[in-house]
């Protein structure tokens, strides 16, 4: 017996064990399958805190994670601005908001309102929820909706139905322009709990809050109780907040597309069975009356995006349109007034460039008529400047030639000194006209002679001797000043200068009295000066100004070259001619030239 009772007991425990580990493999897959399964996700606007709104909808979740089981519920506090943005994503399934909110959020997403919660303050389901405009009790500048002008309010959000939108809908009631009535309304996405704390602590002057919150808050001990008065507070009967506002239906929950529709039922049975809360003694029932919140909305004009038509956007910013439109009206006429004036200026710039090619033409003519005119002067002024330099060299040859014939036609040979000195003037002469020659062709070829160190003051007293020896200066000539000066010049250049003024100044004093010719030789510095100085007569203004133009004289016969020569032979060698005049009678002509360095050829 005991060995067949042993047998019986082993085969028990065997089947014990095996259907333990069934269980457990079933409880493994059920788990498994149950991960697998999308969660619900629900969507809860924290307009109240979390704390309060844990509290509050505390009982109406746990239905709601019972309904949906096997699947998870998963629950997301949104504020009012993000909560809508996630219901065009599709981000939530299900979502618990006020009446107002539902329905901005039910035009943008195409979800459906299901059930509207109600408590012992709020028994109708229509008339469940409100605005409210708290200020501090010791504020008695603030009684009414005008006290309200030029004073700091903050809202959780502008998307915020009764903490906002309902507001400034009774504003606007009452007559009064809610965008212009405020000096600031700052949105700060907060919970609405944060709202009264900054009332109370002085940091802004109003809040507008959701109905029951301040009885909420003052029971809870969060603030001192009768610490804020209600604005514009209205009674009515089966409503046992303070408000400032009419009433609208309460907070809803609605559901999305997303979600199926036994899951939903399953949802709306345990939410409608749902016992009414211990504390404020909630629960879940249907609205019927949505007239009121829609006219609001209607008259707010802030149904969603897709309500906001061309018509409405002109209307509600027509002064932004305006000006923008008077704006662009100025832009245009500036712009219409800037191309006019601009095609103007530019005609007017035209008909000056054909103008000034119409002067540049005429001028280009009288230009050339001038080169023309002067082109036939310089071979005047060519041909006589040959003339008038070749005389002197030309006429000491005819006379030294003159003089030997004389002696031969007597029978009289003449002495070998004689002779020798008179061929080598002769030759001296002839070479002398030649290079005067060459200087000339070099001068209508504009090409210029080779410069280079000599004495000046043996240059000078040279030509003094040349001249008097042909008897071309005859007057009392005296030479003083430096010695030893060298200059960098073409002599032959040199020569030339001071034989046209040596003879300009003898033909000056040939009929006066006591005539002397002083010359002069300075160091100025950079340069050597050659002053000579006649004391001639006076002369006229008309006179004297003629000396500076070519191709005048003072003299009957005078081709008037002879000064335009030497300054221009001057000016080719870096010097210039300078003429004035004496008070006393007479001219001070200062020739000046380049002084060679002393170790160079030239002056750098």
């Amino acid at each position: 017996m005991n060995f067949w009772a042993e047998i019986l007991n082993r085969f028990k425990m065997r089947w014990i064990l095996l259907i333990l580990c069934g269980l457990i493999s079933a409880y493994a897959q059920a788990s498994q399958l149950n991960n697998l399964l999308p969660p619900v996700r629900l969507a809860v606007v924290n307009s109240f805190g979390s704390n309060l709104s844990v509290r509050y909808f505390n009982g109406t979740v746990n239905a709601i994670a019972k309904a949906v089981a096997p699947r998870r519920l998963v629950v997301q506090f949104y504020d009012q601005e993000v909560f809508l943005e996630a219901a065009q994503n599709k981000g939530f399934d299900l979502a618990i908001a006020s009446s107002g909110l539902t329905a901005l959020m039910t035009d943008a997403s195409g979800a459906a309102a299901l059930l509207t919660i109600i408590n012992s303050r709020t028994p109708d389901p229509n008339h469940a929820n409100a605005g409210v405009i708290v200020v501090r009790s010791d504020r008695d500048d603030i009684n009414c909706l005008a006290d309200l002008k030029g004073k700091t309010v903050a809202v959780s959000s502008t998307k915020a139905f009764a903490g906002f939108l309902a507001v400034m809908g009774e504003i606007q009631a009452e007559g009064l322009n809610p965008n212009r009535l405020f000096k600031s309304v700052t949105a700060t996405h907060k919970p609405m709990t944060e709202l009264v704390k900054q009332v109370v602590n002085k940091e802004v002057d109003v809040a507008f809050i959701a109905s029951c919150l301040l009885e909420n808050m003052e029971a809870d001990g969060v603030i001192p109780k009768g610490c804020l008065k209600v604005i514009n507070e209205k009674k009515d009967e089966n409503f046992y907040c303070k408000h400032s506002t009419r009433l609208y239906p309460g907070w809803i929950l609605s559901a999305q597309p997303t979600l199926d529709s036994k899951t939903l039922r399953n949802i709306m049975e345990a939410l409608l069975q749902l016992p009414p809360g211990k504390e404020e003694g909630s629960y879940w029932t249907v609205a019927t009356d949505y007239d009121q919140m829609n006219l609001l909305l209607q008259r707010m004009e802030v149904r969603y995006l897709e309500d906001r038509t061309i018509g409405w956007m002109l209307n509600y910013y027509r002064w932004y349109f305006i000006v923008g439109c008077g704006a662009l009206l100025l832009i245009i006429l500036n712009w219409a007034y800037l191309a006019f004036a601009v095609r103007r200026k530019t005609e007017q710039l035209r008909k000056k460039v054909e103008e000034n090619r119409e002067y540049e033409r005429e001028n280009r003519k009288i230009t050339e008529r001038i080169e023309a005119l002067e082109k036939a002067k310089s071979i005047g002024i060519i041909s006589a400047m040959v003339a008038h330099e070749l005389k002197q060299p030309l006429g000491a040859i005819n006379n030294y030639s003159e003089a030997i014939l004389r002696q031969l036609k007597r029978g009289k040979k003449p002495a070998e000194e004689i002779l020798t000195e008179a061929l080598s003037e002769i030759k001296s002469e002839s070479q002398r006209a030649s290079e005067i020659v060459e200087f000339v062709r070099n001068i209508g070829r504009k090409e210029p002679r080779q410069r280079k160190r000599f004495n000046l003051e043996t240059a000078v007293e040279h030509t003094i001797e040349l001249m008097k020896r042909l008897g071309r200066l005859n007057s009392k000539c005296t030479l003083t000043g430096a010695e030893n000066l060298f200059v960098y010049a073409d002599p032959l250049n040199v020569d030339l200068v001071l034989m046209n003024l040596l003879k300009n100044a003898e033909e000056a004093v040939r009929n006066q009295q006591n005539a002397e010719i002083k010359v002069e030789i300075k160091n100025a510095g950079a340069d050597a000066l050659v002053i000579i100085e006649d004391n001639g007569p006076d002369m006229t203004d008309d006179q004297f100004a003629s000396l500076r133009n070519l191709g005048q004289s003072s003299k009957k016969d005078g081709l008037g070259l002879g000064l335009a020569i030497v300054r221009e032979l001057l000016e080719a060698n870096g010097g210039s001619l300078k003429l004035v005049r004496i008070p006393s009678g007479g001219l001070r002509c200062i020739a000046s030239l380049p002084i060679a360095l002393e170790d160079k050829d030239g002056p750098g």
